[in-house]
């Protein structure tokens, strides 16, 4: 394990060397959501045209909610006494519920599976050959004040057909300000709630949002069925780096134990800890490359007697050619997964899995991908399976998804072993406009 002890040790070195680069933070941060900004800009003209609307509208309510007529007229390049009395109570009106109502966005992902072998769940039932609504979640989001951003997601999920459980998928608090500060240092941000820690780049995304019908399972084995999302307390902030066509963005949570599959028996009384390094490169004008790497700190069992560890690496490199083609892109991504699990009576296993994906995207709507899996048990590391996947989506519109695919598996564990399974999937979307995940160019 001295590779992943290096990996450990280079992510606490890279965080404390941010104490040292406090006068460079703002340069940084400013480079780097510069461009950002601009990427977004290519794609979501009409959307910054509207949100920038949107801005002069509060500013305007806010400004006749105390009064300050003037500062309305010169904004709306209008006398006051030429505004009707009726057309300004409306929009006042219009603007203030809106302003104190939250974004709310409704997602919707229906699936229907064909089995080559029986499946049943966790709790026995069969969930093969059948359809099934999978997940109805709903998203609020808004500002809570100038300090703070809130994001609520609630969630509907169903593994067998007719039978739904309720819960909160994430919700959280992020102060964009320090009390006391001009300025957050390093541009950092604090997030406290629940909410899907950083470790790797896929456990963030949400189940409607997948570039497949399924999590990988190297991913389930270590991180969980449906990922991993706990209570915690959450701090992001940008490291200085050499060049302006790079970025560097660090982040450490605590959070309650338990809620991950390599340290599911811990009850949550034993605090654990999760560290995320997040490097962006721009190559070249339509190639970017990311890499990160993660890890993951905490107790396997109830009485905190038995460390778990889990170590990560995932890379994305992504080609969007703006200039010579508007409705082409390709992706290759994957995930490393280690762990380092103390046993019952001494001595510890080491389980590894690790997942690659590639997506070409055809055109403005269409997107062909394939994936491989591998993952070693972690109860058994001598038990592998290894899993294959190809998936066709095709969009309509951000609103509403498409998809077929095939997964087929080759396992030591007698359930999994040539298992294939036929998927469609519909995932649709009203309310607010989403944002869309990065694997999608439209």
């Amino acid at each position: 394990m001295k590779p992943m002890t290096t990996l450990a040790f280079g992510t606490c070195l890279l965080l404390v060397s941010a104490a040292t680069a406090w006068a460079q933070a703002s340069d940084v941060k400013l480079e780097a959501l510069e461009k950002r900004f601009e990427q977004m800009e290519l794609r979501h003209q009409e959307e910054l045209r509207i949100l920038r609307e949107q801005i002069q509208s509060l500013k305007q309510a806010t400004d006749l909610r105390h009064g300050t007529a003037d500062s309305t007229a010169e904004a709306t390049s209008l006398p006051v006494s030429s505004q009707p009395a009726t057309t300004t109570k409306s929009s006042t009106g219009s603007a203030l519920i809106n302003a104190l109502n939250p974004a709310v966005t409704v997602f919707g992902n229906f699936t229907g599976r064909l089995d080559s072998d029986g499946v049943v769940n966790e709790e026995g039932d069969a969930i093969d050959d059948r359809f099934n609504l999978r997940e109805i979640e709903l998203d609020f989001r808004a500002a809570i004040d100038a300090w703070a951003d809130g994001v609520l997601m609630v969630a509907l999920e169903s593994e067998s057909p007719g039978e739904y459980e309720i819960g909160i998928e994430e919700g959280y608090a992020t102060l964009k300000r320090l009390p006391g500060l001009e300025a957050a240092p390093l541009g950092l941000r604090l997030t406290a709630g629940r909410f899907r820690p950083e470790f790797g780049r896929m456990n963030q995304v949400h189940t409607h949002d997948l570039p497949q019908t399924t999590r990988p399972r190297s991913l389930v084995t270590f991180l969980g069925e449906e990922g991993f999302v706990e209570n915690g307390i959450l701090a992001e902030a940008y490291i200085p780096t050499p060049g302006d066509n790079n970025s560097l963005a660090a982040s450490m949570a605590v959070l309650n134990g338990g809620s991950i599959a390599v340290g599911e028996d811990n009850d949550g009384e034993n605090l654990a800890f999760n560290g995320h390094l997040e490097w962006f490169w721009d190559l070249a004008p339509g190639h970017d490359l990311e890499l990160g790497s993660s890890i993951w700190s905490g107790k396997s069992d109830a009485a905190g007697d038995l460390d778990s560890r889990l170590y990560g690496a995932d890379f994305t490199y992504k080609w969007k050619p703006y200039r010579q083609g508007e409705w082409r892109s390709f992706l290759l991504s994957g995930e490393l997964y280690v762990a380092d699990l103390d046993e019952v009576g001494g001595g510890s296993s080491t389980p590894m899995g690790y997942y690659l994906w590639t997506q070409y995207q055809i055109n403005g709507n269409n997107y062909v991908g394939v994936r491989y899996d591998f993952a070693e048990q972690l109860d058994d590391e001598d038990a592998e399976t290894d899993s294959y996947a190809a998936f066709w989506s095709y969009y309509t519109t951000e609103f509403l998804r498409l998809r077929i695919g095939y997964e087929y598996s080759e396992s030591d564990v007698e359930e999994l072993d040539e298992l294939g399974t036929a998927w469609l999937e519909l995932n649709f979307v009203f309310g607010s406009h989403p944002v869309e995940p990065y694997w999608v160019n439209r």
